[in-house]
């Protein structure tokens, strides 16, 4: 009954048949579509906000600081997800 080490926190019994099936995920969160709400929600909020007159500078600044960081982690899912089916 070989127990190897798949994980520093996981010891993995080889012998037992539902061990030899188990789904690997190739390293995407499965919570990566809140990241992804997250941009959509901030980039419809950008869009209101500008036809309002409560728009100004600092609601500016404050929205690229958010909407750019989510931008480079959607392109970075997209890439991993096209990557993946290649």
């Amino acid at each position: 009954m070989p127990i190897i080490l798949a994980n520093p926190s996981v010891l993995m019994d080889m012998a037992s048949p539902e061990n030899l099936s188990m789904y690997n995920n190739a390293g995407l969160s499965e919570y990566s579509i809140f990241g992804v709400a997250a941009l959509v929600i901030l980039l419809a909020s950008r869009k209101m906000l500008k036809e309002s007159d409560r728009w100004d500078q600092d609601i500016s600044s404050v929205l690229e600081m958010g909407i750019l960081p989510l931008m480079i982690a959607f392109i970075a899912i997209f890439a991993f997800n096209v990557m993946r089916f290649v």
